[in-house]
């Protein structure tokens, strides 16, 4: 089953930061395929990254390319995987574009069959918590789109919002599993936007089987680990996905992210 891995600009960057352990843990088996549309992200330019000491690059296929831009392309044979890295947040309120005119189209091109989308919340009322956070800190939301007869009709009848809460939320569109601490998406989140113009669209309806919101709650700060954490979840609902039994930090990650020794001192309101 083809699969997109697309992780959103969210709390610490999280998905970020898993993606990277991902496409710099397993180099061997990923290949950069290509820069994508990135003119509703901020600019964003900087050199290529690398993991110190490792012989693999994940750009020593990619002739020509000199700087890591905002949303690029990788691509794993072996697993059948496709994983979008996305460096910067969207322009706002661009992010209905970004869906119709970035995304729709290229999950089209790459007839993707299952789409897990990756993100991260430190807001409970976004995320429609339901007192389950002490369970656990993750939300696993499953949409299968064959279990929808009408599309539009979904969207229109059957996707009621919820007034009541803070945010017009849905409570239809993913069945959350029991451990998860959410029980439906608010309609603010780019997830249901990103949804809406996906099923909109009746050229997936032969080729999109289904959809996978994995949402992990944390707080900013260094998430290094909480990275590792969320990664150490793939292999539970991404079939096929290895177990990855040593992460790989890029040089990026070191003096922003990542695990460093504890400020020893405090310095015009800073900490050294």
């Amino acid at each position: 089953m083809s699969t997109l891995l697309l992780p959103l600009v969210s709390t610490g960057n999280v998905p970020q930061l898993v993606t990277d352990l991902i496409l710099h843990s397993l180099s061997s088996e990923f290949e950069f395929v290509r820069e994508l549309d990135s003119q509703y992200l901020f600019p964003f330019t900087g050199p290529l990254d690398y993991v110190k000491g490792s012989q693999a690059s994940l750009y020593e296929t990619a002739e020509g390319k000199t700087l890591t831009t905002p949303l690029e392309l990788f691509y794993s044979s072996a697993l059948n995987l496709y994983v979008v890295q996305q460096r910067s947040p969207l322009l706002q309120n661009y992010e209905n574009n970004f869906c119709k005119e970035a995304l729709v189209p290229l999950i089209e091109e790459l007839q993707i069959e299952q789409l897990i989308i990756f993100d991260a919340t430190d807001d409970i009322e976004e995320s429609v918590a339901v007192s389950r956070l002490n369970r656990t800190p993750y939300s696993l939301g499953i949409c299968e789109i064959s279990q929808i007869d009408d599309i539009a009709a979904e969207f229109e009848q059957k996707l009621q919002m919820k007034d009541v809460l803070p945010r017009p939320t849905n409570n239809t569109l993913f069945k959350f599993t029991e451990t998860s601490f959410q029980s439906g998406i608010s309609a603010e989140q780019f997830t249901y936007k990103l949804c809406y113009h996906l099923l909109q669209s009746s050229k997936f309806t032969s080729c999109l089987k289904g959809i996978r919101y994995f949402n992990t709650y944390v707080q900013e700060g260094d998430n290094s680990e909480d990275a590792a954490a969320a990664c150490d979840q793939l292999p539970l609902f991404v079939e096929g996905f290895p177990k990855i039994t040593q992460y790989h930090t890029p040089v990026s990650w070191e003096g922003v992210y990542g695990v460093r020794n504890a400020p020893s001192s405090f310095e015009e309101g800073l900490y050294i």
